[in-house]
């Protein structure tokens, strides 16, 4: 049956492959974003066209809902991270937004994209891995973590007191076509005849391709029955860089690259050695698991740039 969607953060990477998915599935989209989609992921071919609407404007976004009705939200929308306070200022302002119009206009169910970030390390003292119900640790001086486990919060607390249906996914890290950062900018520059060092996140990381992530949105924006706070959406197992290097000289052969360095190295490693995220939840009551594992989702992203190269842009 299909729905009439609000979508923030629409002209982003995670907003514009769920636009294209939710599209794909019949439902009307209202997307809307205080960018322009960026040259590459014009090339989805998405059909909507967006809104330039700054979500934390509560005048402007209350009168587009009250003129749209929505029947569902998927909040994707967020600052930049340059782990200034402004961060959580954007963030509490644009939560509250979309709380109050969900709550007097009786939305079925907000959707957010969260972050595995929040946890900090994803193993207890005793050897098991962190679960959505266990208490996360605070890194005060880490904003852009701090603002999800904020988002969080508000959202439960209007679950809680208002009945609103509020869903956080929290992601591991995410790529594929369109993502202005690691693997797949690397991979860009090398096939338009540049230095390409890519890199994964983590020495132990298990990055999840957009696909599975738009699909976990999918799932959680339209099942019937009542869901948890928060599911983790990642895979259930991780890679180290050689495994990067195989995937890559299987989907490229002739391209010449080498692996490179996450720009912040030195202060990501120590927050979270990436073990692999617990989503037994989310197999559970979404019915939803990864798909794509990283030789096929580096094989897809290959195929991808390969066929666009003429219109890509660094």
């Amino acid at each position: 049956m299909p729905h009439k969607v609000l979508v923030t953060g629409a002209n982003g990477f995670i907003g514009s492959h769920t636009t294209l998915l939710l599209e794909s599935h019949g439902h009307e989209i209202i997307p809307i974003d205080v960018l322009p989609r960026s040259s590459d992921l014009s090339l989805l071919g998405i059909k909507t066209p967006s809104q330039l609407i700054n979500v934390t404007d509560g005048p402007v976004f209350s009168e587009l809902c009250a003129k749209e009705r929505p029947t569902h939200i998927f909040h994707a929308a967020h600052p930049p991270r340059d782990e200034s306070p402004t961060v959580l200022n954007f963030c509490y302002h644009a939560m509250t937004n979309i709380l109050e119009a969900a709550r007097e206009l009786k939305i079925k169910r907000i959707v957010y994209s969260s972050s595995a970030s929040i946890y900090g390390q994803l193993k207890k003292p005793d050897g098991s891995l962190v679960k959505e119900e266990d208490a996360v640790t605070i890194y005060p001086t880490y904003f852009y973590r701090a603002a999800k486990t904020v988002s969080e919060w508000m959202g439960d607390f209007y679950k809680e007191k208002h009945g609103v249906s509020f869903v956080a996914l929290r992601y591991s890290s995410v790529y594929g076509p369109g993502l202005y950062r690691s693997i797949p900018l690397e991979l860009k520059k090398g096939i338009l005849g540049q230095s390409c060092r890519p890199f994964l996140t983590r020495p132990l990381d298990d990055p999840i391709y957009i696909d599975d992530v738009a699909d976990a949105v999918h799932r959680a924006l339209f099942a019937e029955k009542p869901l948890g706070g928060a599911y983790n959406i990642g895979l259930d197992k991780t890679y180290v860089s050689d495994d990067l290097v195989q995937a890559i000289r299987k989907a490229l052969p002739e391209l010449k690259f080498e692996i490179g360095q996450h720009p912040n190295a030195a202060e990501v490693a120590p927050h979270r050695l990436r073990d692999p995220l617990d989503i037994s939840l989310a197999k559970k009551e979404l019915d939803w698991a990864p798909t794509i594992y990283l030789e096929e989702g580096i094989a897809r992203l290959a195929a991808w740039l390969t066929e666009h190269k003429a219109r890509l842009r660094v």
